[in-house]
């Protein structure tokens, strides 16, 4: 490793100093002119002489003062096209000063990526980071002061109080973990000012300040102090730069030339509930990052489950440097899975793997309400057309009476069919259901009573009902009970202005010969039609619906289905973490219309019912399984199925073991310190129960994302006034270009320039005779 020196000088153009020798050119001329004069007697200047005596100081002191600033102006005008540099960790003025010197080591995700690939002892950026921090601290002078932080998100001081200990900062900076998150700009140039801040008000004397960050300079981490327009610098431009008022500032660049790195930066289950009964597809996305994709021809890529490999494939991401892998997998055990994928070999290990937490069940549990005797019996029937007790999907119905009394939780999705209303409670129980990850499909019919569905579950007609925001907990994942019979429970979430029903129910129309308009297929829902004619979707007749419209409110609302003359017929919304999708007909042959005495539809006796009715269900039962699992820094939690009378604890991807928070209010617990990608599991008196090897709860935790892309910041993006420099050259790599000490030429011109004015001013204001 390069040696760092705190004051070094050097030039970018050392061959322009031999025109050094035209100082001398002024002195020579000088010189001659006084051995060419002649002397000519003459009567006059005896008198002149006499007067010249008078003044011969004052005119040799004069011509000496204009003869050194010619030479110097020479000088000068020579070594600044030398382009002289002085070390961006110090400088000249710097020598026999004592100096504070706050040390920021950038401890990232992108900094475990090891620095040489041919290095086996398996050497990361953040060694070398910490080596060249201790080196650049042994090199000081014994008094000078550190103050050591680390660049992390959040980022931390390991030293807060100035220390002229060069050894203890050394053990502080040795003792640097690598994190598995990102990097904080803002918050690291907030606790750098108040570092220096501290430093001030505690007495600690310094003759000057000095901050060097040491990082691999991704964009990712600097793009926030990019060079911006003038006018529109943001918060960070306005922390460095009240930084930069108080120190100097300079970053040593420990990363890679040109860095190439393969990251899995998603992972998801695609079809549906995972249950014993069936397979499930895994999706997963690998990326490369780099310019240098010609090794990636075939990347190997893995699926483990519960620690084992189960399958794998290869991927090509030399040409679109980004490719989706999946995998069919089907679960042999139930309880909650420990999922990865993982691509195999490159120089940033931790981000190859990806993991998700998936909770495999016997079957999938739906409830279905009726608002009126068998107007739930065709959508039961679709879900579990042989009634078998041990089918992939178990149906419960119940009347619309017993919805108050019944536990959603415990299901997996909710059909309400031909419900006349709901009341205020069992519209917050619905809200937080679908909210916390639960599914809820509606079937309109005659029961119906439009204007209470709007007032109570979406937005009223004249916008003035909004629904009222909860807490809520960055997690997809569900809560299960201990013991055989466990139950789903679905974090907090929050729904913002976002109505639970996404459209406004107005007046039931009857219309002969209507028939269905799938849209091109382009919803989830309807995409297994495309090109399946055949099942009868776009022959299904409609005769009596109610018309809907979507609100301003439901942002995320979209016609599944609509009406041969245009009206939508199914509307789905995200609501939270959940699904809601909204049929504007009935969904049993119940619902008559009684102008003509037929039904609403004969849809529930069509072919297309039972795919549209199963698809549904995959759509609003797997939202939760669709979403990305927590990263690093977010937190994790559920509300609780029991009254937790005894602390509970999370196990760590480390095994090390912490208390849980526990909101009683709330009858929630919420975890925030994931600052490990890895694993998490609830355990406790009320939830240590494992059934087949599978925790109470389980939470995957991922790296973000945005670390996974090691591209370099472009140096000219960065302000002038941080000085860069590179710590380390890569083996045959040329780094010149990342090389960028202090220079001072410009000084140099401008004194020049200077000097010219100043000889110029001189020269006349001797000439006249009045200095």
């Amino acid at each position: 490793m390069t040696v760092l020196h705190l004051l070094a000088f050097g030039f970018a153009n050392a061959a322009i100093l031999g025109w050094l020798a035209a100082a001398a050119a002024p002195i020579l001329i000088h010189l001659w002119m006084k051995r060419v004069h002649r002397e000519t007697p003459w009567a006059a200047v005896r008198f002149l002489q006499a007067a010249i005596k008078r003044h011969a100081r004052r005119l040799r002191l004069q011509e000496w003062l204009l003869l050194a600033i010619r030479t110097t102006i020479i000088l000068l005008v020579v070594l600044a096209a030398s382009q002289p540099v002085l070390d961006s960790l110090g400088g000249l003025l710097g020598a026999g000063t004592r100096t504070h010197r706050v040390v920021v080591i950038d401890a990232s995700l992108s900094m475990r990526m090891q620095a040489d690939a041919s290095d086996a002892s398996g050497g990361t950026l953040l060694s070398r980071a910490k080596q060249t921090a201790t080196e650049i601290v042994d090199q000081s002078s014994s008094s000078d002061q550190f103050s050591v932080c680390v660049m992390a998100d959040p980022p931390r001081a390991v030293i807060a109080q100035p220390t002229v200990d060069s050894q203890a900062a050394s053990r502080a900076i040795a003792g640097i973990e690598p994190t598995d998150g990102a990097s904080n700009l803002e918050a690291t140039l907030t606790l750098v000012d108040q570092l220096l801040t501290a430093a001030e008000q505690g007495g600690a004397t310094a003759d000057r300040r000095e901050v060097v960050f040491l990082s691999d300079l991704t964009q990712t981490a600097w793009q926030a102090l990019a060079t911006q327009t003038e006018g529109q610098a943001g918060i960070v431009q306005q922390l460095f730069a009240k930084v930069t008022d108080r120190a100097a500032a300079s970053v040593v660049d420990v990363g890679v030339a040109k860095p190439q790195n393969v990251a899995v930066t998603d992972v998801r289950v695609v079809s549906g509930t995972p249950t014993l009964r069936q397979s499930v597809f895994i999706a997963a996305r690998v990326q490369a990052f780099g310019e240098q994709r010609q090794a990636l021809a075939e990347t190997p890529v893995e699926l483990v489950v519960d620690g084992l490999a189960v399958d794998s494939k290869t991927v090509s991401l030399a040409d679109a440097g980004s490719a989706t892998v999946e995998f069919d997998h089907r679960f042999r055990r139930p309880g909650w899975r420990r999922v990865a994928v993982r691509a195999l070999g490159d120089r940033l290990a931790a981000d190859d793997t990806r993991r998700l937490a998936v909770e495999v069940k016997p079957h999938v549990a739906v409830l279905c309400v009726e608002g009126r005797r068998n107007a739930a019996r065709y959508v039961a029937d679709a879900l579990n057309p042989t009634g078998e007790r041990n089918a992939a999907v178990q149906v419960q119905t119940i009347t619309d009476a017993e919805l108050a009394a019944t536990d959603l939780q415990s299901f997996d999705a909710v059909f309400l069919c031909n419900v006349a209303e709901f009341t205020s409670r069992e519209a917050s129980r619905l809200d937080q259901y679908v909210t916390g990850g639960g599914g809820v499909a509606f079937f309109l019919g005659d029961r119906v009573r439009a204007d209470r569905y709007n007032a109570v579950l979406g937005q009223a007609i004249d916008g003035s009902q909004q629904a009222a925001a909860k807490p809520r907990l960055q997690t997809p994942f569900r809560f299960a009970n201990a013991g055989q019979n466990r139950l789903p429970i679905r974090p907090i979430a929050e729904r913002t202005e976002q109505p639970l029903l996404p459209v406004v129910v107005g007046d039931a129309v009857s219309q002969t010969n209507y028939g269905i308009d799938p849209l091109d297929y382009q919803h989830p829902i309807t995409a297994p039609f495309r090109g399946r004619q055949r099942a009868g979707l776009l022959t299904t007749p409609i005769e009596r619906f109610f018309r809907v419209r979507i609100p301003p409110a439901a942002t995320t609302a979209e016609v599944v289905l609509a009406t041969s003359a245009g009206d939508p017929l199914a509307v789905s919304s995200a609501v939270g973490s959940g699904r809601v999708v909204v049929f504007a007909t009935a969904g049993s042959l119940a619902s008559v219309d009684p102008a003509t005495g037929r039904p609403w539809t004969v849809m529930p006796a069509w072919p297309s019912f039972v795919p549209i009715v199963r698809e549904t269900l995959r759509y609003v039962a797997g939202a939760s399984l669709e979403l990305p699992a927590p990263i690093v820094g977010q937190a994790i939690g559920s509300r609780l199925p029991f009254s937790a009378t005894t602390p509970l604890a999370i196990i760590r991807p480390d095994d090390s073991r912490e208390q849980v928070a526990i909101d009683a209010e709330q009858a929630a617990w919420v975890y925030q310190r994931t600052d490990q990608a890895g694993f998490y599991s609830l355990a406790g008196e009320d939830a240590n129960a494992v059934v087949d090897d599978s925790p109470a709860y389980l939470a995957a935790v991922n790296t973000p994302p945005a670390e996974s892309d090691v591209t370099r910041i472009a140096e000219s993006k960065l302000p002038a006034e941080l000085a860069v420099r590179r710590a380390a050259a890569e083996p045959n790599t040329p780094d010149a270009d990342l090389v960028r000490p202090v220079g001072i030429h410009r000084g140099l011109l401008l004194s020049a320039i200077g000097l010219v004015l100043l000889e110029t001013w001189l020269a006349y204001w001797f000439g006249r005779g009045k200095a």
